[in-house]
């Protein structure tokens, strides 16, 4: 009992003493071996691997962290409408926050902040402006289809696998809904863009009248 006791008071004052200290000092470290391990240098003798190298390969067949792997190949965009859908759920908060801005930094600068196509560089004449998000065919495409461009790219988009993760482009398409929603209905059927151009009046001419016949003339042979 009495040991029992000692211990208690033991680490009681150690903790104590622990926290009332000159900071102008350092503390008293006890076993830093469990904090500080020894490090070992790339490319030095290492005796815990059966290779006795400090450098290792990651296992076969091993997934970084975090890490999502595309079951589709570049030439499946078909395929991609059916089997690749969103798995995610977020709220308005994220959408129109996260959202937006990871839209505003990737995809603006050439779809527009508002989907429209006219984002800075094809108002420059760097890029033809790509179709709006407001119209058809993209009005209504398939999610799996858009995040099958943002993996592979598409036309002159290339793709934005390395500059988005698997949720920030699921992010940014759940945005791109957003701007979708706040559209103005689409047309059923499609607008000539000379519609409005009408065919110039023809000038008032005098009318005419009719001539008479010439004689008809005999020759004699």
């Amino acid at each position: 009992m009495l040991k029992k006791y000692q211990i208690i008071f033991i680490v009681a004052a150690l903790g104590f003493t622990s926290c009332i200290r000159d900071a102008k000092k350092p503390g008293r470290e006890y076993m830093p071996d469990m904090v500080e391990s020894a490090a070992y240098e790339a490319g030095s003798p290492n005796p815990i691997f059966k290779d006795g190298k400090t450098d290792q390969l990651a296992p076969q067949g091993s997934i970084a962290r975090g890490k999502y792997i595309y079951p589709l190949s570049d030439t499946d965009y078909a395929k991609a409408a059916i089997l690749i859908k969103d798995p995610f759920t977020f709220t308005k908060d994220e959408i129109s926050g996260e959202g937006k801005h990871l839209y505003t930094v990737n995809c603006a600068i050439c779809h527009g902040d508002k989907g429209d196509g006219q984002g800075h560089l094809p108002q420059i004449n760097k890029f033809p402006p790509p179709p709006s998000y407001l119209m058809e065919p993209l009005l209504s495409k398939p999610d799996g289809q858009r995040y099958h461009t943002l993996m592979y790219g598409k036309g002159l988009m290339g793709s934005y696998a390395s500059q988005l993760n698997h949720r920030e482009r699921w992010l940014v398409l759940s945005y791109v809904r957003t701007l979708q929603g706040t559209a103005a209905p689409a047309p059923t059927t499609r607008q000539c863009p000379y519609r409005s151009w009408r065919k110039p009046e023809r000038r008032a001419t005098r009318p005419r009248t009719p001539r008479e016949p010439l004689p008809r003339r005999r020759v004699q042979l």
